[in-house]
């Protein structure tokens, strides 16, 4: 196996098609992270009460572990999609994977709950929480390949930076759906109804972003392996075959990526207002300010890996979570509204800002144009249906295994983390150096 360092540039895009290829891949990215976490946020806040019978241990066990359900579709639906955009192009399968995860979304918004249908309830949430982590499993690693087979060679990292970002701006905005509407709403209004509101509203968020992702082309890349008959008949099967000894790495780091966002994005919310006591509207303003500040980050991360190289940003994220895993939960249990914001912050900020863009970039490298989605996909996706969304009903456990107290969560968290350090100490470095 010869790891690919550039990505093939036979053709390059425009200027105009770099520009569209960024907006289309962001603007697709904020709804499938939107739609993401409105379903972790809702796990967390109503979905055990609604539909699971009860908020207790039980109900919470079982609204995180349909959230981890749609980890489990993830690797279905990132192959399938990524076999189909590797074999005929970025932008189609883009645009279904888009309209998948959208429909998903809205339908459960409008979803009756388990007073009313009884147990067909969460049987459908769970159906549709599966076709929404279906598209998802191959919306993001397909917009890491358009973004960066689009991207100049030396400012890759701050161009994969850019959907990375987006990540959290998705956060965001469902984050701050749900906490003013839990705000504004009187008594049970949101748990009642008002929940929904922000589900419904996906429809509208898809038909925007449709608009900015029928604008871009066909990336120049493929279109080059097309003409140059590159393009191979089982992509995902030739991934794993020729590039074992990238992926296995490349799923170490993913290892320590994923849990780290659902254990500070989900979990923490339920840990900290349920187990803690804090205000949910003060922890999802912690959390909103974290996630906002996290889009500065992950560009700023990207601009210093095109300089330093993408090995030593990498290293220095998993090197901090080891050492910050145990002091995140002394500042949740403080049960400060600030502190808990101070750790939210730091656990995304630095944690997920200097690894989300700068993994896509340097895997995007390592994989040739014919193989790019497929490397990336499985690189990233059985990693999130194994690690990813079971970290909160993971974390939960540990945490009623534990007594109450999250030691052993940060133990989980610093096991992760250095099975992270391990891969990427394995991967090539891939900062181009001409």
């Amino acid at each position: 196996m010869a790891a690919s360092i550039d990505i093939d540039s036979a053709g390059l895009d425009s200027r105009a098609q770099r520009r569209h290829a960024v907006i289309g891949s962001s603007v697709g990215t904020i709804i499938e992270w939107y739609d993401f976490t409105l379903y972790g946020l809702a796990s967390a806040l109503v979905f055990a009460p609604l539909f699971f019978g009860g908020g207790g241990l039980a109900g919470t066990l079982g609204a995180f572990a349909s959230f981890a359900v749609g980890f489990g579709a993830r690797p279905i639906g990132g192959l399938v999609f990524a076999h189909v955009g590797d074999r005929l192009g970025r932008k189609g399968t883009l645009l279904a994977t888009l309209v998948m995860m959208g429909t998903a979304t809205t339908l459960i918004g409008a979803l009756p709950t388990a007073d009313t249908i009884g147990v067909w309830a969460p049987v459908i949430l769970t159906v549709l929480r599966v076709v929404q982590g279906a598209g998802a499993g191959a919306e993001f690693a397909g917009a890491m390949t358009m973004a960066n087979e689009s991207a100049p060679v030396r400012g890759r990292a701050l161009t994969a930076g850019f959907p990375g970002a987006a990540v959290y701006v998705g956060m965001a905005i469902a984050t701050v759906t749900f906490a003013v509407l839990s705000a504004a709403l009187p008594g049970d209004a949101f748990v009642t109804w008002g929940w929904r509101i922000p589900f419904l509203a996906s429809a509208v968020i898809v038909a925007f972003a449709l608009y900015f992702r029928l604008r871009v082309k066909e990336t120049a890349a493929f279109e080059a392996a097309e003409r140059d008959g590159a393009v191979v008949a089982a992509p995902v099967a030739e991934a794993v075959r020729g590039y074992w000894r990238v992926l296995l790495p490349g799923m170490a780091l993913f290892v320590f990526v994923l849990p780290w966002v659902y254990v500070v994005q989900t979990f923490s919310i339920s840990y900290t207002t349920g187990d803690l006591g804090v205000d949910r509207t003060g922890a999802l303003v912690g959390l909103i300010v974290a996630e906002v500040l996290t889009v500065p980050a992950t560009l700023w991360f990207g601009w210093l890996a095109d300089r330093v190289g993408r090995k030593p940003v990498l290293l220095g994220a998993g090197s901090f979570a080891v050492l910050f895993a145990f002091p995140m939960f002394w500042l949740f249990d403080t049960g400060s509204a600030v502190l808990v914001g101070v750790a939210l912050v730091l656990g995304l900020a630095v944690v997920q800002g200097a690894t989300i863009g700068v993994s896509a970039a340097l895997l995007s490298e390592v994989f040739p144009t014919r193989l790019r989605w497929s490397g990336i996909a499985i690189s990233r996706e059985l990693p999130a249906a194994v690690f990813g969304g079971t970290a909160p009903f993971v974390a939960t456990w540990l945490v009623t295994v534990g007594g109450g107290a999250p030691h052993l969560v940060a133990v989980y968290l610093v096991v992760v983390s250095a099975i992270g350090l391990a891969g990427i100490l394995a991967l090539p470095e891939t900062l181009p150096r001409r």
